[in-house]
């Protein structure tokens, strides 16, 4: 029994790990493909920001979708907050030069984040030249 409940252990703590990986790897290529994008194409395609900020003279935009799940059972009620968080600072020509994500909600393949990828330059297109 206790090599059983090892085991399951086990195969949470490394699908976890694998997750939090694609999330990673998953994010990075969103944020990079609008990189030296103007900020008004990011906007028509994500909607308006959540918030925008201007520190140290740096104009950031700011993406934050959350959502709260609830579940029960016999036993009781769960719950949790997850969220995602997508920063964009721009230069004195509203093109991106920098970027930063963070949560624990963020899209984890490109099938769950393609709605996020910059149609002018997405990552995960096949190179037709090749």
């Amino acid at each position: 029994m206790k090599k059983f409940i090892i085991l399951i252990l086990m195969f949470f703590v490394v699908q976890n790990a694998v997750l939090a990986i694609g999330t990673k790897n998953t994010m990075n290529k969103i944020m990079n493909s609008w990189n030296g994008e103007n900020i008004d194409t990011v906007i028509d395609k994500w909607g308006y920001p959540s918030e925008e900020k201007i520190i140290l003279k740096r104009r950031l935009y700011y993406w934050t979708e959350s959502h709260v799940s609830v579940s029960g059972n016999q036993y009781g009620v769960y719950g949790g907050e997850s969220y995602c968080t997508r920063i964009f600072e721009v230069d004195k020509n509203n093109c991106i030069v920098k970027w930063e994500w963070k949560g624990n909600g963020c899209p984890g393949t490109y099938l769950t984040g393609k709605n996020w990828v910059n149609p002018n330059n997405n990552p995960w297109r096949k190179n037709k030249n090749l």
